[in-house]
């Protein structure tokens, strides 16, 4: 006979990140225990990373857990892009309302520590209990349950077990029999938020590129007052710098783009510059095994073009969460979420790997073609059909239910 989750065999979820804390908001959201394990502590979790844009694909999921209004309330509203180049000619616009399914929640920029609080508040108020400090270092499975291993020797018991726990998963690990081995693009992120600066209109996301330093990067207001900004540059994966260098490299990098870049890179603090280096995994078509399953960074980590890394963990954990409530079996269960997932993803997947290789072109002819004639002419005839279906709900009902927010 199945066994279903149940207070004493709740289901498990190593990591609580943002799809893990979505995951276990989803299914406290239908009646599903869950308890959450962590290896670090709330702070740490909440200082992590810079802006986000959660494109409507993931908002209309997050709506259908209640979310929308605050989310909207928090962040600010993305209605457009203008993408220009070091000559500040603009290269394409686009208005989001055009790729947005009918029904759904608009988009939304929102810092991640942002995006962070708002889940953890909600999961508090659901009353799932998330164990910060505790690492999840494997798990072994019954006929009738997995038992997860944490790193002070404790062990916990559950239904199924989800590996939300990022890029060097522990539950990958074990699934694939040998840890992760991240593939790095070959370019650094520099990251920072800002004071909002003039010149930056509310809602657009303002994305430069320099062809010939191959220095790319965004900004956006993510809500208060604030703007994020990125600058990625081509560089050899962990290289150590001072955080007083950090800020400098940034302020070099932003130097021969048009004039927004600068300015806020000079508006931002010295400590709260970031870099990030830009590392994936190889494609995977197998995510679970019995109980166990993963998603997010532990079962697709992407490049961030095209920002739909944390998008598709939101998607996984609606899913996830549809999948468990529908069937009676949880291996069953865990089996058909995947089945549904993998296909998106890899799609997903494969417009952002394509993204990837471009700047990869070396040869200046070869480039000058690519980003003077055939880039605008593919960006004018691509960009509808493929950010319409980037924004896709992830549930065929989720235009119907997605509530709170401006439509």
């Amino acid at each position: 006979m199945p066994t279903p989750p149940s207070p004493t065999r709740p289901v498990l979820i190593a990591g609580a990140g943002i799809g893990g804390l979505t995951a276990a908001l989803a299914l406290s959201r239908r009646g599903v225990p869950v308890a959450v394990y962590e290896r670090r502590r709330s702070g740490e979790i909440l200082m992590a990373g810079s802006g986000l844009t959660i494109w409507s694909n993931a908002t209309t999921a997050l709506g259908t857990l209640g979310l929308a209004d605050v989310l909207l309330a928090r962040g600010e509203q993305v209605r457009g892009g203008t993408s220009v180049n070091e000559h500040e000619r603009v290269i394409y616009r686009m208005r989001t309302a055009r790729f947005t399914w009918p029904g759904s929640v608009p988009s939304v920029s929102i810092s991640r520590g942002g995006l962070i609080d708002l889940l953890m508040e909600a999961c508090g108020e659901a009353g799932v209990p998330v164990h910060e400090g505790h690492r999840c270092v494997g798990y072994e499975q019954g006929p009738d349950d997995v038992v997860l291993k944490l790193d002070d020797g404790r062990t916990v018991q559950g239904s199924v077990l989800i590996g939300a726990d990022g890029i060097r998963s522990a539950i990958l690990a074990q699934l694939h029999g040998e840890p992760p081995q991240p593939l790095y693009t070959g370019r650094s992120t520099y990251r920072g938020i800002s004071p909002k600066p003039e010149g930056l209109e509310p809602g657009t996301v303002y994305m430069f590129h320099h062809a010939g330093t191959r220095v790319g990067g965004g900004a956006w207001h993510v809500g208060g007052g604030r703007v994020a900004w990125t600058l990625s540059c081509a560089a050899d994966p962990g290289e150590r710098e001072e955080q007083k260098v950090l800020k400098e490299r940034a302020t070099q990098l932003a130097r021969p783009l048009p004039g927004l870049p600068s300015r806020l890179v000079a508006a931002t603090a010295a400590e709260a510059v970031i870099r990030t280096d830009i590392f994936y995994h190889d494609w995977r078509e197998r995510w679970g095994d019995g109980r166990v399953t993963l998603l997010g960074d532990a079962a697709h980590a992407m490049p961030t073009d095209l920002g739909q890394g944390a998008c598709q963990a939101i998607e996984d954990a609606v899913v996830l969460a549809d999948a468990l409530v529908g069937h009676d079996d949880p291996v069953a269960a865990l089996r058909a979420y995947e089945q549904r997932r993998i296909p998106r993803v890899r799609w997903v997947r494969e417009q952002v790997m394509r993204l990837v290789r471009w700047p990869q072109i070396h040869n200046r002819a070869v480039k000058w073609l690519v980003t003077k004639v055939i880039a605008p002419v593919v960006i004018a005839v691509k960009q509808r059909s493929l950010w319409r279906e980037l924004q896709r709900p992830p549930l065929p009902s989720n235009t119907e239910t997605a509530t709170g927010g401006t439509r």
